[in-house]
């Protein structure tokens, strides 16, 4: 009898383990619902923040957008991170002194 009330208790444990451990079936939701209007506002925002930061924009800097940006300054002594170093092959440094 014992035996039995083992076995069936381990029987009984595998069980509970088993369907904890084995994960469930993924299911996936297309809820139109929710999709639709999520990409309709995410094209409205888009178009405004472009539209905010166009309107922000003075005369003058556009004008300045145009032109040829200031010359490099003269190399100086010491370590320097890449974006202060000339390109070598076409490829910025990370460090250069």
């Amino acid at each position: 009898m014992m035996r039995r009330l083992v076995v069936a208790v381990a029987l009984l444990m595998a069980v509970v383990s088993a369907t904890v451990l084995v994960p469930r079936r993924a299911a996936a939701t297309d809820n139109l619902v929710y999709i639709i209007p999520a990409a309709i506002g995410g094209a409205v925002a888009v178009v405004l923040i472009i539209a905010i930061i166009m309107t922000n924009r003075s005369d003058d800097e556009t004008e300045l957008m145009g032109q040829m940006p200031p010359p490099p300054e003269e190399p100086r002594a010491g370590i320097r991170i890449g974006t202060h170093c000339p390109l070598t092959d076409g490829v910025m440094p990370l460090l250069c002194w």
